[in-house]
C-alpha cells in the first residue's frame, strides 16, 4: 500500500513539473533578461509596444523568469538602477522593424563602464 501511494505521489509531482514548465501560447512573445555586466541590478525595468513588466533585482550572470508580451521588437525601453543611479537604453521609434514571431527570447543587458553610463542591449532566441 505504501509502494502504490509513494508512486502515486511520485507521479503526480512528474505531472505538476511537466505542466507547470511555460511554453509560448500561440502568438505570445516570452521574453527574460540577462544581466551580462559587472555590476549587480537593483531593479530592471522593461517597456516594449504590447506591455510592460518589471523584472526586480538581478544580481550580475544572472537571468530573470520570463516575462509575456503580446508584442515586443528586437529591442526595448529599458531602464536599469545600479547603485542608486538610472542606465537606460531609448529606442527612438520601431519604423521598419518586424515584430518577434512567437517564441522565447532574451535581452541580454551590459554596462561597461559606470562612470560612461552606457547600457548596452542585445537581443538572443532561446
Amino acid at each position: 500500500m505504501k509502494q502504490l501511494a509513494l508512486l502515486l505521489l511520485l507521479g503526480l509531482g512528474s505531472l505538476l513539473h511537466i505542466s507547470c514548465k511555460k511554453e509560448p501560447a500561440a502568438g505570445e512573445v516570452l521574453i527574460r533578461v540577462k544581466n551580462a555586466s559587472s555590476y549587480q541590478f537593483q531593479s530592471v525595468q522593461v517597456i516594449a509596444p504590447g506591455g510592460e513588466n518589471s523584472y526586480g533585482a538581478l544580481g550580475t550572470g544572472e537571468e530573470t523568469a520570463y516575462a509575456a508580451y503580446p508584442t515586443a521588437y528586437k529591442y526595448a525601453y529599458v531602464k536599469v538602477l545600479i547603485d542608486g543611479q538610472e542606465f537606460v537604453f531609448q529606442p527612438i521609434d520601431y519604423v521598419g522593424e518586424a515584430p518577434l514571431g512567437p517564441g522565447k527570447y532574451a535581452y541580454v543587458l551590459s554596462v561597461a563602464n559606470i562612470t560612461q553610463g552606457n547600457l548596452t542591449l542585445t537581443l538572443e532566441k532561446q
